[in-house]
């Protein structure tokens, strides 16, 4: 079975440009999408059992199967949302589409714990349409069809047809024009309703720019993650199994992103789980203590915190670095002395090692060099932008700290030292990109306590048991 990747965006779907905030910093999320990659997502027929293996291959218990999948195997409602009722065969489509973007493969255990999650989405889906047409908030026909044409480019559907795509797979594609729709029909109820009331004010970017800085030399890490809240004690059984589930499905070889995007609660639900780079002390004191036990690459088991249950997919970790690399000018002077018959490379590197050793900073550097090391030559080269230098110098120079002098270097002519004595670099910091950061996650904040009052406040009869 191919992967589908089906993005479908909260805030970012087809809008444009100046209608969506970017992170500061964000990294995508390393989810890949070509053919190749989708293919393997198929799961792999098993073998014929051995002696060895025979115990593990037993065949399935055909009535545990039929128990199991009970639910979905009758027509009727499987919940009430107000006026509107979604079927066995609406939550049968969705938990096919659900599997189809996932490449988890379709075991009747694997179903069972998605139905719930999978109920979830469509009874959301629900409320946003209804609040949507309440609002007076529609969504063309055209509308959805570039949202498909997207789809299909993004996951390089070959002939870009989608709908016939879906179709081998056993989904309606009715089934993806429904949640194209109800995604459309949100993002436009938040940026006509929530966007208004979302302001970030200078202190604000401050206290964002403070924290950057106190951190700078620390690392930060760059994080995707699937987030499942438990809203009642009694669900606590099931998201916990669901979260082990997906982070089993996820380390062989289920995509990350596609199970965000279909079962996550989480901020970054619709960019595929992507919080961006993520600095301690940022989120909750659970999700620090797990970060700081991964490693790239790495996939967290559900990590519990007071919400509910988190996992966490490090892509990469860094060290925070405010200067902006290519901007910093550096004041630099030399020490040089050609090579000769009596002078050969390896007597002139010794020299010059111990002339780094010996000779701190640069007030008074030429003096020194003549009175103690008077065959060296002495050059003041003045400020250099690293951008416009040679890569050599622009690499010995980034690292060499003000005041000090590079280790001893042999050109083709001599040896060499480097000594920086001033450094000016100018502080990376984007404070657009910080207010825009902030404006997200207020209105994204803003928008799942909608969803939650939407919740509260309507009637909804779940039939499945």
């Amino acid at each position: 079975m191919r992967q589908l990747m089906i993005s479908v965006s909260f805030l970012a779907l087809l809008l444009p440009a100046t209608a969506m905030a970017q992170r500061v910093n964000q990294m995508p999320p390393k989810d890949p999408s070509s053919f190749s990659r989708l293919m393997k997502a198929h799961p792999a027929q098993p073998s014929a059992p051995t002696a060895s293996n025979e115990a593990q291959t037993l065949p399935p218990d055909p009535a545990a199967e039929t128990q199991a999948m009970a639910p979905l195997m009758s027509n009727g409602i499987v919940a009430v949302v107000n006026d509107a009722v979604i079927s066995t065969s609406d939550l049968r489509a969705r938990l096919g589409l659900a599997l189809l973007s996932s490449g988890m493969p379709a075991t009747p255990e694997i179903q069972k714990k998605l139905m719930p999650q999978v109920l979830r989405a469509l009874i959301d889906e629900q409320l946003q349409l209804q609040e949507g047409k309440k609002n007076g908030i529609s969504v063309s026909h055209e509308e959805i069809l570039k949202a498909m044409e997207k789809i299909a480019n993004d996951n390089k559907i070959p002939g870009g047809n989608i709908i016939t795509f879906l179709e081998s797979h056993g989904v309606p594609p009715s089934t993806l024009q429904s949640q194209i729709k109800s995604a459309i029909t949100w993002n436009k109820l938040v940026m006509r309703e929530l966007r208004p009331r979302v302001d970030v004010g200078d202190d604000e970017i401050e206290n964002v720019i403070q924290r950057l800085r106190s951190n700078e030399g620390k690392d930060e890490y760059a994080v995707s993650e699937i987030f499942l809240s438990v809203d009642k004690p009694e669900d606590e059984n099931a998201v916990r199994d669901l979260a082990s589930k997906l982070a089993e499905q996820i380390r062989g070889g289920a995509s990350f992103g596609a199970l965000a995007r279909q079962f996550s609660q989480g901020l970054g639900a619709s960019s595929g789980g992507d919080l961006g780079w993520i600095q301690l002390g940022q989120l909750t004191p659970e999700i620090d203590e797990a970060l700081q036990r991964l490693s790239v690459k790495d996939i967290s088991s559900p990590v519990r915190d007071s919400n509910g249950y988190h996992i966490l997919g490090l892509r990469e970790k860094r060290t925070i670095a405010l200067t902006a690399g290519k901007e910093t000018k550096v004041k630099l002077q030399q020490a040089f002395r050609p090579f000769t018959a009596n002078a050969k490379k390896e007597a002139l590197l010794a020299e010059a090692a111990q002339i780094k050793d010996s000779v701190q900073g640069c007030d008074d550097l030429e003096g020194r060099l003549l009175r103690f090391y008077p065959l060296w030559q002495w050059q003041d080269l003045g400020e250099v932008q690293l951008s416009e230098a040679p890569e050599w110098l622009r690499d010995k120079a980034a690292h060499i700290p003000t005041g000090q002098a590079s280790d001893p270097m042999a050109t083709e002519r001599g040896a060499l030292i480097l000594f920086v004595c001033e450094r000016n670099a100018p502080e990376a910091i984007n404070r657009d990109a910080i207010r825009s950061m902030i404006g997200t996650e207020k209105m994204e904040v803003l928008a799942r306590r909608k969803q939650r009052d939407l919740r509260r406040d309507a009637y909804i009869d779940i039939r499945l048991k």
